[in-house]
């Protein structure tokens, strides 16, 4: 009876590279390509299909006396974890970008478990008109990013420039417009769930979005 291959062996070095080979084929990529994708040379990922070449994972399995493929599974297990946080790589990346009147919402995102708060930019488009007031559950942050925003709470109305902010209770009837030449954005942040219509736009339209 043939001894079972100790973690490190040449038997699970050819094994391991004969898989890395077969995976390789039926993903039509040559040693090139798989370079390529993965950072190491051709000749280096050459000598591990063939198993004549070790890796450090093999190696500190050896020092911990576990097979390889027990460090593979911790790696896997670590990757399918929730992400705990959310990214923002600008408008470009936007997962859900909704035009609505004067008004373009990018909403962030991927979010994750438990998330409170819905963070946006919001971007407006030059208008004189304010659309009618908007009232629900929450709060909200407005930060201007760039432009002016003419924001109007209940019977007062605030202009904000870049670097200005600011926070109410989404109770308060609000609403806004953008009278200049120039395209405003702001980044939101809200704590309630988002509005499911704009109010320019009627109840049957879909949309999450501030005001």
């Amino acid at each position: 009876m043939k001894p079972k291959s100790e973690p490190g062996s040449k038997d699970a070095l050819i094994a391991v590279g004969a898989e890395v080979r077969r995976m390789r084929r039926n993903a039509d990529l040559s040693l090139r390509e798989l370079a390529t994708r993965s950072g190491l040379s051709s000749s280096f990922l050459s000598l591990a299909e063939r198993g004549e070449c070790s890796t450090s994972l093999f190696a500190i399995a050896n020092a911990l006396e576990v097979a390889p493929a027990a460090l593979l599974g911790a790696e896997m297990a670590a990757a399918t974890r929730p992400r705990e946080y959310s990214l923002w790589r600008g408008t470009a990346a936007a997962t859900s970008h909704v035009v609505a009147g004067e008004r373009e919402y990018f909403r962030f995102g991927p979010g994750f478990e438990g998330q409170q708060l819905g963070s946006m930019i919001v971007r407006i488009h030059p208008t004189s008109t304010m659309a009618p007031p908007s009232v629900h559950e929450g709060e909200e942050v407005a930060h201007i990013l760039s432009g002016e925003l003419h924001l109007r709470l209940r019977d007062e109305e605030l202009i904000l420039k870049p670097g200005d902010a600011v926070h109410f209770p989404s109770t308060v009837p609000h609403t806004m417009a953008n009278r200049t030449d120039t395209i405003t954005e702001a980044l939101w942040v809200q704590t309630h769930p988002l509005p499911t219509h704009h109010p320019q736009r009627g109840a049957g339209a879909t949309l999450h979005a501030p005001c």
